[in-house]
């Protein structure tokens, strides 16, 4: 026995019994697995977990779990708890696939499953007020105000856009004629993405739908976006128009949900590619500094998402989470 905090703590069943947090994005799926200490004892990776981006994500999620209880060198029946952030979940009715994903032979403990953005809230918060904005292979603005109450720019039918929606925006200006004399350069390298020789051809590979699949194609949308960023902060003004487009709707996003904040002074937190790239980022910060109804603090995470979801299954398991665990989480 060992007390932390005035608690009375069985180290025997301490270091037997496990939590896994999970983080399942339009990418990549991961997972860590933690003693109730906090301590991290495994991680793994795997593909995309959203069943509406990719036809695996089923066996990506199962797949993850699997390995991160053999990276732990832990068996299932040494999990007591469980919470799954997933993207794609997004109502009551998909709880359903969403348990079904979790549902790996010998694990028996509570789980809880969530939309991937509220484990990146409660990494980068903690459990405090604050506004998360994501842009990367997803995107949502989600804020938890004061009152514990959930916002999403969703739920007003605002969306700022992801990775991919940049580089429609790109490609769709660039076949509209747009691109200036300073887009050279990156005319150049989106036409040898893309595999064509001229904006005639790359118009004759859009009307056909760019690639041969609705996944395909979004991937491959996803992967370009780096190149305009990229471009933008050397000076393609068709690229600096794009994320410029961006921010703004990132922008009244964040001002959205902090609109159902009581503070005057709201914390926001950035995650994604797309949002934490520096060309964007400043432009954004810059932005949200300006005179507004409220003033919005911009902060590190404190945790990352799979660190959050963590300290959300020591949470559904009646765990401790002091200020010992939270500094052990942050030490993946």
């Amino acid at each position: 026995m060992r007390s932390e905090g005035g608690i009375i703590i069985d180290v025997g069943i301490m270091e037997k019994n496990i939590v896994i947090g999970i983080e399942g994005g339009g990418t990549k799926t991961r997972a860590m697995a933690a003693r109730v200490d906090g301590s991290i004892i495994g991680y793994a990776e795997t593909g995309c977990s959203n069943p509406n981006k990719d036809d695996r994500a089923q066996e990506n999620v199962r797949e993850v779990i699997e390995k991160v209880l053999q990276a732990a060198g832990a068996g299932p029946d040494e999990v007591i708890g469980l919470c799954a952030g997933l993207s794609g979940l997004e109502s009551e009715q998909d709880l359903a696939w969403a348990a079904d994903f979790t549902d790996v032979p010998g694990i028996s403990c509570p789980k809880r499953h969530v939309n991937d953005s509220t484990v990146a809230h409660a990494g980068a918060f903690v459990g405090e007020p604050g506004i998360i904005a994501i842009s990367g292979t997803g995107s949502v603005v989600f804020g938890i105000n004061e009152y514990g109450r959930l916002l999403r720019n969703q739920d007003y039918k605002h969306y700022a856009g992801a990775a991919r929606h940049l580089s429609y925006e790109c490609v769709h200006r660039i076949i509209a004629g747009c691109a200036e004399r300073g887009d050279g350069s990156l005319l150049e390298e989106v036409l040898s993405y893309w595999g064509v020789s001229s904006i005639g051809q790359l118009n004759e590979l859009g009307a056909g739908g760019f690639a041969k699949s609705k996944y395909e194609q979004m991937r491959l949308f996803g992967q370009m976006a780096p190149m305009v960023t990229r471009a933008a902060a050397e000076g393609s003004p068709l690229a600096a128009g794009v994320c410029m487009q961006l921010v703004q709707a990132l922008d009244v996003g964040v001002r959205l949900i902090g609109a159902g904040f009581e503070a005057d002074n709201v914390q926001v937190a950035f995650m994604g590619s797309v949002i934490r790239d520096p060309f964007v980022s400043h432009l954004l910060t810059e932005r949200l500094q300006r005179n507004g109804a409220k003033r919005y603090r911009i902060i590190e995470p404190r945790l990352s998402p799979p660190a959050g979801a963590v300290l959300l299954a020591l949470r559904e398991c009646g765990a401790p989470a002091d200020e010992q665990v939270l500094a052990r989480l942050a030490m993946e």
